[in-house]
């Protein structure tokens, strides 16, 4: 005990540190419009292609930016680096190209531009984790120099939505430069430019003057990379930090009553689960195994006691109503430990004890919420010890499909079914440990399919199969709680966790 108390005092201390370096770093001048946010993780590397984290995304696509955004205020499409976009045959997209926009190394962006982005993310020896959202592009044409074809394996409606979150690249700079250096020094065509990153520590972003759309109000921003949430919050009562993500909710009274700080928030798309690897032998191979502790987790308890009322429940499926393909007829598993405890004997497996791998800092109380996790599984019979790890090592494992038995955490794509059941189940994709043939055949023809109608009953179909077969312990929809210093202007929340930097400014 002693040690572990050592190390969480050590762990403070260099955090300490980290924000007392901060008020150094980020004085500058009365004049300089400079906003500091604290995350509870950091960019593992800038390569907008080599990350799905959104804390990640947050900086490089800041730098690197999409074709679309992404309005949630009307739940549509809005033109970026494309101006306009549509499907020209079952197969084929045609994108219309902004004009006069050029990387900040002076490199043109044009089609090929696009052509090159999206064939390195489909290039398997990048091994990218955003294959998820190109996979049925089959070729890149480029028709004009601002304007190209993007042609689909199979009828693909959601293609436009995928590209929401794809970054552009400069070919000849990246092709100079080689991957491991694009993603210490990326150049992209974005608002801001990389100023400085100490890895794990901060990144530092200056606006880039030559922006087609406008320099941005702030000159500076300063992402801090925090994961004692404690830590965060100090930062924001003591004003290091601007804007806080992940807030210690208990504090969220106190924090409301201070006249300069408020708290904003917003259902987001991110859904928390207990997954299952079925990559390797072990008891949850057996289904059994995995109703048996959808039926032991207490989520109601949980989202009370644990997030005090900061989630929302999931219908037994992965999705929430923010997505296209959520199925609005499911219900939660109820809760029923001695359910539990009879599958559990009945499959054999009393004495077995699982490990359940979980992070702190990444998620809205995390460790707390997968020792309350651990704490329902063992009340109900099934031995489970809790692994706690720094997202780093975390990340590197999940990647491996070396998170074993079971691992908590939490997922977020654009609001697509196709989207996200592609990355988090469909067999061999970056995330997914599931395996489940009828779900395959499913999900291939309901991906292909352009009528509304039968592509519903189609992801229907496979929530109801998921719900019998799960793929994990269906948690809650995360809500997305952050702290903000009233000086700090344009602040919208996003249910994607995207934190729109352009659009910010020092009242």
């Amino acid at each position: 005990m002693k040690g572990m108390a050592r190390k969480r005092s050590i762990c403070i201390l260099s955090s300490f540190f980290i924000i007392l370096a901060f008020g150094v770093l980020g004085q500058g001048s009365s004049a300089d419009q400079l906003i500091t946010i604290a995350e509870g993780v950091g960019p593992q590397n800038l390569d907008p292609h080599l990350s799905t984290v959104q804390a990640a995304l947050n900086v490089a696509l800041a730098i690197c930016e999409p074709l679309l955004l992404m309005d949630y205020s009307k739940m549509e499409l809005k033109p970026n680096l494309a101006i306009s976009w549509k499907a020209i045959d079952k197969t084929t997209w045609e994108f219309k190209l902004r004009r006069n926009v050029k990387f900040t190394n002076g490199e043109p962006f044009d089609a090929n531009s696009v052509k090159y982005s999206i064939e390195r993310i489909k290039d398997p020896k990048l091994k990218a984790p955003t294959t998820i959202l190109v996979r049925p592009i089959k070729e890149v044409k480029v028709v004009d120099s601002h304007t190209v074809h993007i042609v689909t394996t199979t009828p693909t409606p959601t293609v436009p939505l995928s590209l929401r979150t794809v970054a552009m690249v400069p070919p000849r700079y990246l092709e100079e430069k080689g991957a491991v250096e694009f993603g210490k020094n990326p150049v992209g065509t974005g608002p801001f430019q990389l100023s400085k990153w100490v890895k794990d520590e901060y990144v530092e972003l200056k606006a880039n003057p030559g922006y087609w759309n406008g320099k941005a109000k702030l000159d500076r921003v300063v992402y801090k990379s925090i994961p004692e949430t404690a830590t965060r919050m100090s930062a924001l009562r003591s004003r290091e930090a601007d804007l806080v993500s992940q807030l210690m909710i208990e504090e969220v009274p106190s924090i409301e009553k201070e006249k300069d700080l408020s708290v904003s928030k917003i259902p987001g798309l991110r859904t928390m689960f207990v997954q299952f690897n079925m990559t390797k032998e072990s008891p949850v191979l057996d289904k059994r195994i995995r109703i048996a502790m959808n039926h032991a987790v207490d989520v109601d308890s949980i989202i009370k006691n644990v997030l005090q009322g900061f989630a929302v429940k999931l219908n037994g499926q992965l999705l929430t109503k923010e997505y296209d393909g959520y199925d609005p007829n499911l219900k939660p598993y109820p809760y029923d430990p001695e359910k539990a405890r009879r599958l559990i004997k009945e499959a054999g497996y009393e004495n077995y004890e699982f490990t359940l791998m979980a992070t702190t800092g990444r998620y809205l109380r995390d460790k707390e919420v997968a020792e309350a996790v651990g704490g329902q599984l063992n009340a109900a019979g099934i031995k489970t010890k809790v692994r706690i790890m720094e997202w780093g090592g975390f990340l590197e494992k999940m990647l491996a499909k070396e998170l074993f038995p079971m691992a908590f955490w939490g997922a977020a794509t654009v609001p697509a079914a196709d989207v996200f059941l592609g990355a988090m189940v469909k067999k061999g994709a970056a995330y997914s440990t599931y395996d489940n043939p009828e779900f395959e055949k499913l999900f291939d023809e309901g991906i292909q399919s352009i009528e509304k109608e039968k592509r519903q009953q189609l992801f229907n179909k496979m929530a109801e199969l998921l719900y019998n077969d799960p793929p994990c312990i269906f948690l809650y929809q995360q809500m997305n709680v952050y702290g903000v210093n009233k000086r700090v202007g344009g602040w919208q929340p996003s249910p994607d966790e995207w934190i729109d930097l352009y659009s910010l400014y020092v009242k």
